[in-house]
Formats: structure tokens, C-alpha cells, sequence
């Protein structure tokens, strides 16, 4: 005969495997919805929707679908936000007992992100954090009622993202296969993150780094550090340069980028390839390589090339200057200083400015460091000498 011991335990098991099976009848978590719904708005200080929701007792989590997050009036009545599913991972003995909802993971499948900025340069994601839900009679003036949010994992799978213009024809920039993981999430302190996603055309973008506390008046100014991986961009595509300008080509590019929320900087190497620089231009077959600092005022929009050591081959050049920029437009003021650079290195890369050589002509020499100082007098001269001289192989001297 058993033990009765032994049947106890078998009883007690299977009453423990009944309650399991039936808690996500016996919970109607759905009934969690309006205050879910109610505190999502509230710190992210957008109005949040939410479909259905299931409990999992087994993987202690509480999913939703359609899942919608509003965008700032002042931009666009689409959505900031749109998502098939969220996950929520929650602590069960403090809902089951307690009927209270404590975050441990939140999980986004496939969402789709739009990201606008204004002619004036601030971006929808600004007022995320509850600054725009804070009431007039609350709090001093610029002050956030925004929660302090803490989520142990935040992740985001499968996303895309896009990237344009408030109130522009132009269409935006499409990131696909974006995947975002963040631990330790707080509003209120740093955080460790990751991001790679496609960029538009091709090529992969790899970010990670640390973030936070996040900034409760414009989250665009949160400060940040991290490395920045990107391979086998294409220029054109990005939505950085303007169609007309002609530029193009392939980029890679491997550094840092740091801000305190209002002063930026970006040290690391541009790579690029088939590049082009004028409108009907042919890609040039030699690669450039830029070593490159640049600071940028986030508030004033405007920023400085302090570095720029370009290498074309063998031959070196020096780029510093100044940029802005003023609605949709940008505005540079640069100066290229190559001493001594040989013609022949140049000569690679005339196809990239639109100069095509007569057949069978050639540069030979060093270009003169007055010329090559005045990138427009070199093209215009280029241009007489090749319309006067179709078969001349031209000799450049010092």
C-alpha cells in the first residue's frame, strides 16, 4: 500500500495544476484595461489605446493587441505609434492576491514608428514624458508630472521606422527590421541600450550605448553616449542631402556620438564609395576616407567641422567649416586646403564633380596649392581647358 503521504502530495499537485489552468478564466485581466490604458497615458503624456487582453499564467505576462499611441496634435493626427502586440511581463502573486500591476518587462512586436520634425527644429518625440498632459495648475512652470517609469527589459522587435518632415511633400525615411533592447529602464536615471536596424536602400545601422535620466521638458535632449556602427549606407537615400545636389554613393561609418542635451559631438571614420558630388556626375572609382570631428549646438541647429583629415589614395586634404541649418535647408561655409596634393589623385575623382576628361587625356604634376584652395576656379578652368583642347594630355605645374 502507498504511503498516504504520497497521495496528499499528488492531490496537492493536482489542485495546484487546476487553480493554473483556471486563473486566466477566473481573471478577467481585461478589466485591468482603462487603468493600463490611464497610466500609459499619463507618463507618456500621449493617449494610449489598447485591444484585447490575455493573461499567461506560465510565462507570468499580460498581452495586448492594436496597440496605439497618439502623436503630438501639433504635428500630425496619425499615429506616433501603431504595434500588433504588446507583451507585458508582470508579478503574479502581487495581481492574483493584491490586484496590483507591477511591471517587470514590456515587449513591442513589429511596431511602426514615426518619428517628424518641425521647421523649427523640434522633433514629435519632445513632449513624450507627460509634458504635454501636465495640467496649467500643477507644479511650477516647465515642470513634468510625468511617473517615474521602471521597467526591468524593454524591447522592441521587428520594428519600422520613419523619419521626415512635419508638414512636408518629401517622403520620409523608412529603417526596417529595427530591434531595440533597454535594461534597467528608469525615466529618472541612466540605462544601457541597443539598436540595429536597415537603413533606407540597404545597409545596416548598429547603435549601442547608455541613455538618461531622460529630459522631462523635451525628450530630444536627453543626454546620451554611444558607439555608432554603420555599413554600406546609401547616401542618397538617407534623406540627409538634397536629391538636387547629386550627392551619392556608399558609406560606412565607425565612431562615437555623445550629447549632454544641448552640445553633441561625433568623432570617428567615414568610408565612402562610388561617390558622387554633382548632379549628372559618374561614381568616382577611388574610395575616401575622412577622419572627422564635429560639434553641434542642438539648440541653435548649427554646428563645426573641427576635424576633417580626408585621405584620396595617397594623397591628403583638410576640410574644417562651419554648418546650419534653417528649415529644410542646410547651409555650409567649408573650407578644403590640400597642399601639394597630386593631380593624378584628382584625377579619380573628377567624375565625381561631373568633369569627364577627353579621351585619352591626362593630369600629370602637382596641382598648385592656389588652385586646389578654390574648388570652383579649378572646375571652371578644367571645363575652358578641356572645351579649347579636346586632345590635349594636359600637364598641370607648380
Amino acid at each position: 500500500m502507498k504511503k498516504p503521504w504520497l497521495r496528499i502530495v499528488a492531490i496537492v499537485v493536482a489542485v495546484l495544476v487546476v487553480i493554473i489552468i483556471a486563473l486566466p478564466f477566473l481573471i478577467n485581466v481585461n478589466s485591468y484595461r482603462p487603468k493600463i490604458e490611464s497610466e500609459a497615458s499619463t507618463a507618456l503624456g500621449r493617449q494610449v489605446t489598447i485591444g484585447n487582453l490575455s493573461l499567461s499564467i506560465f510565462s507570468g505576462s499580460v498581452e495586448a493587441d492594436n496597440v496605439t499611441i497618439a502623436d503630438d496634435p501639433a504635428f500630425s493626427k496619425s499615429p506616433f505609434l501603431t504595434a500588433k502586440s504588446l507583451k507585458i511581463g508582470v508579478q503574479l502573486l502581487p495581481l492574483i492576491f493584491a490586484k496590483q500591476l507591477k511591471i517587470t518587462e514590456i515587449v513591442l512586436e513589429k511596431p511602426q514608428i514615426t518619428l517628424l520634425r518641425a521647421a523649427n527644429g523640434t522633433w514629435n518625440y519632445s513632449s513624450l514624458g507627460g509634458s504635454s498632459a501636465k495640467k496649467p495648475s500643477e507644479g511650477k512652470p516647465g515642470e513634468s508630472t510625468a511617473a517615474n517609469l521602471s521597467v526591468g527589459k524593454l524591447n522592441i522587435n521587428d520594428g519600422v521606422l520613419m523619419v521626415g518632415r512635419a508638414n512636408s511633400r518629401t517622403k520620409p525615411r523608412v529603417y526596417d527590421k529595427v530591434n531595440i533592447s533597454v535594461t534597467d529602464f528608469s525615466s529618472t536615471s541612466q540605462f544601457p541600450f541597443k539598436l540595429t536596424a536597415n537603413t533606407p536602400s540597404g545597409g545596416t545601422a548598429d547603435i549601442s550605448g547608455k541613455a538618461g535620466p531622460i529630459n522631462p521638458t523635451d525628450a530630444s535632449k536627453t543626454p546620451f553616449e554611444t558607439q555608432v556602427k554603420i555599413n554600406n549606407a546609401n547616401i542618397a537615400a538617407t534623406g540627409f542631402v538634397d536629391p538636387a545636389s547629386g550627392i551619392g554613393g556608399v558609406a560606412s561609418l565607425n565612431g562615437t556620438l555623445t550629447s549632454n542635451g544641448s552640445q553633441a559631438k561625433a568623432v570617428g571614420t567615414f568610408t565612402g564609395a562610388k561617390l558622387t558630388l554633382a548632379p549628372k556626375a559618374t561614381p568616382a572609382p577611388e574610395t575616401v576616407v575622412i577622419k572627422h570631428a564635429v560639434d553641434y549646438d542642438l539648440d541653435k541647429e548649427s554646428g563645426a567641422v573641427t576635424q576633417g583629415d580626408i585621405s584620396i589614395g595617397k594623397a591628403q586634404a583638410h576640410l574644417t567649416g562651419t554648418f546650419k541649418s534653417e528649415g529644410e535647408t542646410e547651409v555650409v561655409n567649408l573650407k578644403l586646403n590640400g597642399p601639394a596634393m597630386s593631380v593624378e589623385a584628382l584625377e579619380a575623382m573628377l567624375p565625381a564633380f561631373g568633369i569627364a576628361l577627353p579621351s585619352g587625356s591626362q593630369l600629370k604634376g602637382e596641382l598648385c596649392q592656389r588652385i586646389w584652395r578654390s574648388p570652383a576656379q579649378l572646375t571652371s578652368w578644367l571645363s575652358r581647358v578641356q572645351s579649347r583642347s579636346p586632345t590635349l594630355a594636359w600637364q598641370v605645374l607648380t
